[in-house]
């Protein structure tokens, strides 16, 4: 009664008819995947990681590409640039260097003081 083809019988859940079957070593995703693009830090990172030759004095110096925007971000900062004082001073602040203290005669005279009196409140 059927006068279905062979190929016909299996299809069903899991089972596609055979001419719409992967062929044996054809892939699914011929293409493969889309490389993923490197991200702007990265990029920035090895950019700014070169190295270039710059004579300074007289003599040729190795520096980073990053060094050297540095070296002259302050350069344009000593000659008075006001865009490069805004971004070179706000680090000096953050970057200030507290000088060393050392007590002359005076300064130790108040300290034995203060602890005198400390052991007095501590022992009264």
């Amino acid at each position: 009664m059927d006068e279905r083809t062979p190929e016909y019988d299996e299809v069903g859940y899991k089972k596609p008819p055979k001419h719409t079957q992967w062929k044996p070593g054809q892939s699914g995703n011929p293409k493969g995947r889309p490389k993923k693009s490197k991200d702007f830090e990265k990029l920035l990172d090895a950019e700014l990681s070169q190295t270039l030759r710059i004579m300074e004095n007289g003599e040729a110096r190795t520096l980073s590409k990053r060094e050297l925007i540095i070296k002259t971000l302050v350069t344009d900062a000593l000659k008075g640039d006001l865009r490069a004082l805004k971004l070179v001073l706000p680090f000096l602040v953050n970057q200030r260097v507290v000088e060393g203290f050392e007590p002359d005669a005076g300064d130790q005279a108040a300290l034995e003081r203060i602890v005198a009196q400390l052991k007095e409140v501590s022992d009264g």
